[in-house]
């Protein structure tokens, strides 16, 4: 796109600060992810993928979430990004083997943890 009185091309962005990319453009056009995200797993890094074999959006999650386990809506938060395109970037970092995904007992056995929820909608209020 270029810009009104310029004749060059300028990114698309949100503000003045922030550029934005479009999640089809981040997920491939992907809809769904390759494995199942649950909203409360929680993810941390493994450190073992070399940084140069991510791209920016991948290597972003990989630091969020490197020093402790992140929900997956803390995650979206901390990147700015819809759920939805948060999932299937956690799950192509699974593929990867560049996160590991831990479903909460929570929602495997029907019991509700109160820190759990708690974190979940702390990630809620920063999307």
């Amino acid at each position: 796109m270029t810009s009104p009185g310029e004749g060059r091309p300028r990114p698309w962005v949100e503000d003045d600060d922030t550029e934005a990319v479009r999640p089809y453009a981040v997920t491939g056009g992907r809809t769904t992810p390759s494995v199942p995200v649950d909203l409360m797993a929680l993810v941390r890094a493994t450190g073992s993928v070399p940084e140069h074999h991510l791209d920016p959006d991948q290597l972003h999650a990989v630091h969020a979430c490197a020093r402790e386990p992140r929900t997956v809506a803390e995650l979206a938060a901390a990147l700015r990004r819809p759920v939805q395109v948060t999932k299937i970037l956690i799950s192509d970092l699974i593929g990867l083997g560049a996160v590991r995904l831990r479903t909460p007992v929570a929602a495997i056995g029907g019991h509700t943890h109160e820190r759990l929820l708690e974190k979940l909608l702390d990630g809620l209020e920063n999307l």
